[in-house]
C-alpha cells in the first residue's frame, strides 16, 4: 500500500464529518465484529456489482450503520464510519473495551465541533487532543504541535493560535499520522472501494434498569449480540471508565447479568434491517 499519510483526512472527508478507528495488530474483519458487524458479512465493492450504489446512491440513510473497513498499513487496520456512531448505546461499552485491551487510535469529526483524537496504547491513554487543544504538555505530539503546527504553549496545556496560519487540521493529521505510523489508502478510501458491513445492531435493546451500584439511569448493553437473555449483560455507562471524579479508579462496576436482565430490558427487531434490498445482507 502506498503511504499517503493521514494528513489529507481534513480535506477529502472533513466536510461531511467521519468517525475513525484504528486499531494495531487486528485484522479489518475483526475490527467489524468488535464494531457490532456480524462475521462474514463483508461486502466487498470491486467483486459486487452494485455494491456502491447501494451504499452511497440515494436512500443510502435508511440503512443501517455501517462501516467502511480495511488496512491502514503497518500492522493497522481500520473502519471509517458516520460521526453519529458514536452516538449508539451498544458502542460505548465495547468501544471503551477495544481500547481498554488494544492499542487504538479514534478520530471523530463532527463537524459540529472541533474534531476530537483519543490514542489509547496497550489499553491505556496515551494522547488526548480536544478542542483545538491537549491538557499535555510534555507528550511528543504535543511539543511538535508548538514548534511544527504554530500551537501555543500554556501552563495547563498546548493550544491553536487561531492567529496562525500553520495550525490547521491537516498539521494535526500529519504530526500524529508520523508519530503513531498510520497511513490510509487515499484512494480507495474516498472511492469507496474497500469492504463494506453493517454495524448496527438487528435487535435493538431498551434498558429499564438502574445501576445497583451506583444509581446511575443509564446502563448499557455489553457483548453476546443481543441475542436474548443469555448474550449479553447491562453496564453502567461508567463500567471500566478510568479516572471519573465520584467514582473507584478504575470506574464503576455495576451490572445485570442473566438472569435478571431478561426483566429490565425491553427488545425489538431493528426496522432498518427492513430496507435492505441487496444480495446477501438479509
Amino acid at each position: 500500500m502506498t503511504n499517503d499519510g493521514i494528513e489529507w483526512l481534513d480535506a477529502e472527508l472533513g466536510g461531511e464529518g467521519f468517525a475513525l478507528t484504528m486499531v494495531k495488530g487486528m485484522a479489518p474483519e475483526v475490527l467489524a465484529v468488535n464494531l457490532g458487524a456480524q462475521s462474514g458479512t463483508l461486502i466487498d465493492p470491486d467483486i459486487t456489482p452494485g455494491a456502491l450504489e447501494f451504499f452511497h446512491g440515494p436512500g443510502s440513510s435508511k440503512l443501517p450503520d455501517w462501516a467502511m473497513v480495511g488496512e491502514a498499513g503497518d500492522g493497522w487496520a481500520f473502519a471509517l464510519e458516520a460521526p453519529e456512531v458514536g452516538h449508539r448505546d451498544d458502542r460505548l461499552a465495547p468501544g471503551r473495551d477495544l481500547r481498554a485491551r488494544h492499542t487504538v487510535v479514534d478520530i471523530l469529526d463532527t463537524t459540529m465541533d472541533p474534531p476530537a483524537v483519543t490514542v489509547s496504547v496497550g489499553g491505556r491513554t496515551d494522547w488526548m487532543f480536544r478542542e483545538y487543544g491537549t491538557r499535555d504538555a510534555d507528550h511528543p505530539i504535543s511539543r511538535r504541535l508548538v514548534a511544527e503546527a504554530g500551537f501555543v504553549a500554556f501552563p495547563h496545556g498546548v493550544y491553536r493560535d487561531d492567529a496562525s496560519e500553520d495550525s490547521g487540521m491537516a498539521t494535526v493529521y500529519r504530526i500524529i499520522g508520523e508519530h503513531y505510523g498510520l497511513s490510509l489508502p487515499r484512494a480507495s478510501v474516498t472511492g469507496g472501494r474497500l469492504p463494506h458491513v453493517f454495524t448496527e445492531p438487528r435487535v435493538l435493546l431498551h434498558s429499564e434498569a438502574r445501576c445497583p451500584a451506583c444509581g446511575e439511569e443509564r446502563m448499557l448493553p455489553y457483548g453476546g449480540g443481543f441475542r436474548g437473555p443469555e448474550g449479553y449483560r447491562l453496564v453502567c455507562i461508567y463500567y471500566r471508565v478510568r479516572d471519573v471524579p465520584g467514582y473507584p479508579p478504575q470506574g464503576c462496576p455495576g451490572e445485570i447479568s442473566a438472569p435478571a436482565v431478561s426483566g429490565v430490558v425491553r427488545t425489538e427487531p431493528n426496522p432498518k434491517y427492513g430496507n435492505l434490498r441487496f444480495p446477501g445482507t438479509s
